[in-house]
């Protein structure tokens, strides 16, 4: 049983692997391209169209997915009902949108943003179909699906976006990628499942899932309203230029926060779910899980911060410094927050979704308060008032009490702290001979920060946290067994 789930997981983590990756190569390309086509006045106009895109697909959508993927007996009505609902509320967010678009430009000084809203809105009803769609391909297992269909979700509708800008779209070429992808993603994901969900109302079905739906509803909205009203904040504040830089920094690092952030979600949800029904076990399904994550989770995004001012001018050109700081910000706080995500995740998986918008609050407020309070400090405030937020967010998950998961706050921080400060070391270590090789040629400054980083970090666990290093090896290395206590779900 354990030699097949081990031949499984690893299947999945290759695939997941092979997206992000994959997912990274592709966005990274599309913004070394449009950077230089593009001004960051195009950027940020698209920031705030794509913003509100984003909080409308998360009111067709995530509703129903984690209610779906968690739902212990679901039947094809319950697929339908989500998705007529999905599209019902589509319609009606497409519809304020034609209204809203001109008080956009107007306000914004933007005219165009009149017609890029509810052109960029039609997306939602394709983002919806897709959430729907992975809750069943999770709940099938078919990670590989998912991961293969969003990769090439990402490869068309990039393709067909860069196209849109050599033929002189202008922005119409970054309203297109975010459309032109969910689109995509959406066709090919249902293809690959081979299994066609159609809407059809049913009350009595949609209330088989309301509770959970609301919840986990109003946790992806606040997350996104974070971004709603940060963005609208940065602008205010700063114009749409800082806003364009905000952008940029954002282009580099959420791609790979985006991807841990769902797959290690997908993937840990399913093992957690089985073990939902008594704390302690499931305590001993998430301690390793998390520690595990967070010795590959911290250093990726500390190092990512540590190379970010010689990376973000290969990737965006000149003219972009204003988002380096930014960045950095952005990298740093990811590494803080996303071990800790996992506690939220088992939470979920044993149908308490509640926490994770208590934190996604907490951290809105956090944001928008540093935001406001640290805008004497300039541009720099942007940066700092997201890193604020997924600290309280993180603090917030490990402050939880411990009765839900029989794991103690002070277990909780001790199983993070490790990997925080091994990273931390590292990052200063490269950040430091990074300044030292600001002379040479940025490529190869690159490439050398990125080999002592890895150099560095190997070193590190092998004197500090061995056990981690012989996990990380396990997996690494396909022929080795990985522990039981996190293959096994037996």
């Amino acid at each position: 049983m354990a030699g097949g789930t081990s031949s499984r997981l690893l299947g999945w983590i290759g695939w997941a692997g092979t997206d992000a990756i994959g997912r990274l190569a592709l966005l990274t390309g599309s913004t070394v391209i449009l950077s230089r086509m593009l001004t960051p006045e195009d950027f940020g106009i698209s920031a705030l169209v794509l913003t509100l895109v984003a909080v409308a697909s998360v009111c067709v959508g995530a509703p129903f997915e984690e209610a779906l993927a968690q739902r212990r007996s679901l039947r094809r009505a319950h697929l339908g009902a989500a998705l007529a609902m999905s599209w019902l509320i589509g319609l009606v967010l497409l519809a304020l949108s034609a209204v809203g678009g001109p008080w956009l430009g107007a306000a914004y000084g933007e005219p165009e943003m009149a017609i890029l809203l509810p052109v960029a809105m039609l997306s939602i009803f394709f983002s919806g179909h897709s959430d729907i769609a992975t809750a069943l391909a999770r709940r099938l297992r078919r990670f590989n699906d998912v991961a293969m269909a969003t990769l090439a979700g990402h490869a068309v509708g990039i393709a067909l976006a860069l196209a849109i800008a050599f033929a002189g779209g202008g922005v119409w070429a970054l309203i297109a990628q975010r459309l032109l992808v969910v689109v995509a993603r959406a066709l090919i994901l249902q293809w690959r499942l081979g299994f066609w969900i159609l809407p059809r109302w049913s009350r009595a079905h949609l209330g088989h899932i309301g509770r959970f739906a609301r919840i986990s509803f109003l946790d992806r909205l606040a997350d996104n309203l974070t971004y709603l009203a940060f963005n609208n904040v940065v602008g205010a504040l700063y114009g749409v230029a800082v806003l364009g830089y905000v952008n940029m920094a954002m282009r580099l690092i959420e791609p790979i926060r985006g991807a841990i952030v769902a797959t290690s979600h997908n993937l840990a949800f399913s093992y957690f779910a089985g073990a939902a029904d008594r704390p302690a076990r499931l305590r001993d399904r998430v301690e390793p899980v998390v520690a595990n994550a967070a010795f590959v989770i911290a250093p990726l995004f500390i190092g990512l911060a540590a190379v970010t001012p010689i990376l973000l001018p290969i990737v965006a050109g000149p003219g972009w410094e204003g988002a380096i700081d930014i960045a950095v910000c952005l990298a740093v706080g990811a590494a803080i927050l996303l071990p800790a995500r996992l506690v939220y995740t088992a939470l979920s998986a044993s149908a308490r979704p509640e926490f994770s918008l208590i934190g996604a609050l907490s951290g809105f407020g956090a944001t928008l308060v540093v935001l406001v309070a640290a805008s004497p400090l300039g541009p720099i405030s942007v940066g700092l008032s997201r890193l604020a937020g997924d600290a309280v967010q993180a603090g917030f998950a490990i402050g939880l009490p411990p009765r839900y998961l029989a794991w103690s706050r002070r277990e909780r921080f001790l199983t993070l702290l490790p990997a925080w400060a091994l990273a931390a070391a590292m990052g200063v270590l490269v950040a430091g001979a990074g300044a030292f090789a600001a002379g040479i040629n940025r490529p190869l400054a690159l490439g050398l920060s990125i080999l002592a980083g890895i150099l560095v970090y190997a070193g590190l666990l092998a004197l500090f946290a061995r056990p981690a290093l012989r996990n990380l090896m396990a997996v690494l290395a396909p022929g080795r067994r990985a522990p039981r206590s996190i293959l096994d779900p037996d």
